[in-house]
């Protein structure tokens, strides 16, 4: 919407109704009221195609780089140690690690970057759901006197 517009939409709820003809203002504050409402949708689009835009999914990695600096300006935040971050990184790109240390990247290699599913394959394998559940099969417990 233009300033211009709204401005006079503005100036028209001001003065009030009784400086204008009522069908008119009603009739000019519905025009004004749907462009809004389109400059608003026009908007939210934009903003969410930009949200995707901004989340990369992949790295290349230059001569210089640091794990703790890619994390810190690349990957979206998360409610997650960066030590984890650090350990999912590892685990999906384990040609971008001199044996899988995190201290040793190679340069020019293009890593992916984690997102919620690579955290939670990280820390619930099979081997941790079965330790989980260990406690709760009671039929198997030794009982004493």
């Amino acid at each position: 919407m233009k300033k211009f517009e709204f401005a006079k939409l503005i100036l028209v709820l001001v003065t009030g109704l009784n400086s204008l003809p009522l069908q008119a203002n009603i009739s000019e504050a519905e025009k004004a009221l749907k462009e809004l409402l389109s400059d608003v949708k026009t908007m939210e689009g934009e903003i969410k195609r930009s949200v995707k835009e901004e989340q990369p999914t992949h790295y290349k990695t230059k001569y210089g780089d640091t794990l703790d600096d890619i994390i810190i300006n690349h990957v979206v935040e998360m409610p997650v140690k960066r030590n984890i971050i650090k350990r999912a990184i590892v685990n999906a790109n384990p040609n971008a690690f001199k044996s899988n240390n995190p201290n040793w990247m190679y340069s020019g290699r293009t890593i992916k970057l984690p997102d919620a599913n690579d955290i939670k394959t990280l820390i619930f394998t099979d081997e941790a759901l079965d330790k989980l559940s260990l406690g709760r099969n009671r039929d198997e417990w030794i009982r004493f006197p």
